[in-house]
């Protein structure tokens, strides 16, 4: 019995393994959590940016939606090839047409410190007016960043058409 004792001695590590670490804070979920009050605060912002984006790519300044992305930002709709960069995107501004009835709905947000992930559907219509053409539907994928001007700026857009029913 004190062979036993001693080859279970043996056999246990010299120097125990330490305790777990414990789990990360749980993101700020949009729908799926209760969120604390610095959480609220920072989905009122997001919603608040998002509310700026849409007024910038409804608005008479057709480049003024360029400044709601990171200077490292990249676009991409549907099949088309990615658009890097805030000059990049200066240049993809500077050919769209105006656009109208612009809508984006959030399905799914969870925030973690400087970075939202937003899950969305929405919707845009190319021109304005009685000229606007029907509202064109999506959902997608839209990371933030929260810059170091505490503003929120998209860091990745990744938009697909919504499937026809």
């Amino acid at each position: 019995m004190i062979a036993l004792a001693a080859l279970a001695l043996l056999a246990a590590p010299a120097n125990p393994a330490p305790p777990a670490p414990a789990p990360a804070p749980p993101a700020a979920q949009h729908g799926h959590s209760m969120l604390g009050a610095s959480d609220r605060a920072a989905l009122a912002a997001l919603r608040a940016a998002e509310a700026h984006l849409i007024a910038d790519l409804e608005g008479d300044d057709r480049l003024a939606w360029v400044q709601d992305y990171t200077e490292d930002a990249v676009f991409q709709e549907g099949t088309d090839d990615p658009v890097s960069g805030r000059a990049a995107l200066t240049e993809m501004a500077r050919q769209l047409p105006a656009l109208s009835s612009v809508s984006i709905e959030p399905v799914r947000t969870e925030i973690q410190g400087r970075l939202a992930y937003v899950q969305i559907r929405g919707g845009y219509a190319v021109g304005s007016g009685a000229s606007a053409g029907p509202v064109t539907r999506f959902r997608g994928v839209m990371v933030w960043r929260k810059d170091s001007d505490g503003r929120w700026r998209m860091l990745h857009e990744m938009l697909a058409p919504e499937p026809n029913k």
